[in-house]
């Protein structure tokens, strides 16, 4: 069967993190969205996507055994790609029947191929008469922060064999039946792992270096690095290969970034190639306990939540001692820097508080980020980012 993972429509309450990505690709607990529907297949099932049209060369790139945005959409399941699909959820999905959560299209069971031209506009009428199916999934871009408690738990069935691991015989371990670590992983002396709240899964090749403090939920991806005295304080999910240090509660860092000195972190989304300088700190409650407003181009967005930090997207940058207030938003490509709290809402490609970065410079950054982790800027992202960047000005 072809299994079509789509965005739908409404993909700007994912901003920032949508914008260099598509909504399948966004991380909670172990596995993007994408990656768990993968993981669903059988040899004899394949996956297409259908995204928005400047993200097509991009997801070809990344997705290179994927069809991305055929020209006649696959007859078979279609999924939206804000959805964490298992394999109960799956299996509700029966002919010729399509299902939605609180009137958002989450899937439909199709038996004929539709041009992509006018694919939204079938999913728009297929919304019309469906059936309501409880499923997790994204809806606004911090929903995610808010999920890992039940998503890590639940993942943690898929590590049932990561007993092994190098663990120095001082670490002390609550609850080690919820603790998870890959063969290839290496724990410290003086390590907590406390586990009575939720599992703590620790993935091939992580360090987790003396001294640090892991409360569960958590699960540390591959790669990741963290340093001496460390505090994961629970509901946190490290992609691959970030260096984290100081106090981390209740974040997700998509992969690849740092925040390896002291400072605070919470309630937080964090992007790709990210890095936080020394003392940064963020606050994600407010001093009157109130309900936490974002603000986007002006315009404010309840969030209804009293815990909000600060959703960053990929490639920005904090200073030494930045300070980030409550429900503040961080474009892609920002450098932020400059004594007090800075503003709530930073656009992609800020520099400082009111300059803008220089477009050569910032690919020459990026260049040398990538190569200390055996990456490189491909060509068809730097022409992305080049459209991105001179869009904006």
């Amino acid at each position: 069967m072809i299994i079509t993972v789509f965005e739908d429509s409404n993909y700007s309450s994912l901003f920032p993190l949508n914008i260099n990505r598509a909504s399948c690709e966004l991380r909670c607990g172990a596995f993007t969205n994408l990656e768990r529907i993968n993981n669903l297949l059988s040899t004899e099932d394949s996956i297409q996507l259908v995204v928005r049209d400047e993200l097509t060369t991009l997801m070809k790139e990344r997705y290179p055994n994927l069809t991305v945005n055929p020209e006649m959409v696959s007859q078979g399941i279609w999924l939206n790609g804000r959805g964490l699909w298992n394999e109960n959820k799956l299996i509700e999905i029966t002919s010729s029947r399509s299902y939605t959560n609180n009137g958002i299209l989450m899937a439909i069971q199709n038996h004929e191929d539709i041009p992509l031209t006018e694919f939204h506009q079938y999913l728009d009428s297929a919304s019309l008469v469906s059936t309501e199916i409880v499923i997790q999934f994204i809806k606004n871009v911090w929903d995610g922060i808010f999920l890992q408690s039940e998503v890590i738990a639940a993942d943690a069935q898929n590590f049932i064999d990561y007993k092994q691991g190098d663990i120095h015989p001082t670490v002390a371990i609550e609850n080690g039946d919820n603790v998870f670590i890959d063969g290839g992983a290496s724990v410290r002396a003086g390590s907590v792992l406390d586990a009575s709240a939720g599992p703590i899964i620790i993935a091939d090749n992580a360090y987790i270096d003396i001294g640090s403090l892991i409360q569960g939920p958590v699960y540390i991806g591959p790669g990741c690095v963290i340093n001496p005295g460390t505090k994961l304080r629970g509901n946190v999910t490290l992609g691959p290969q970030c260096k984290i240090g100081g106090e981390v509660e209740d974040v997700i860092f998509q992969g690849f970034s740092n925040k390896q000195h002291d400072g605070f972190l919470g309630h937080s989304y964090i992007g790709e190639w990210v890095n936080l300088g020394a003392n940064t700190n963020n606050s994600d409650l407010k001093n009157n306990y109130g309900l936490i407003r974002l603000v986007i181009n002006g315009e404010e967005i309840e969030t209804g939540q009293q815990f909000l930090g600060t959703l960053m997207g990929d490639y920005s940058r904090t200073g030494i001692s930045t300070m980030l207030n409550t429900g503040t938003i961080v474009g892609l490509g920002a450098n932020i820097f400059g004594e007090g709290f800075q503003d709530k809402y930073i656009p992609s490609f800020r520099w400082g508080k009111n300059d803008t970065t220089e477009l050569e410079k910032f690919f020459g950054t990026i260049e040398k980020m990538k190569q200390r982790r055996g990456k490189s800027l491909s060509p068809n992202e730097k022409i992305y980012l080049t459209k991105l960047y001179e869009k904006q000005f």
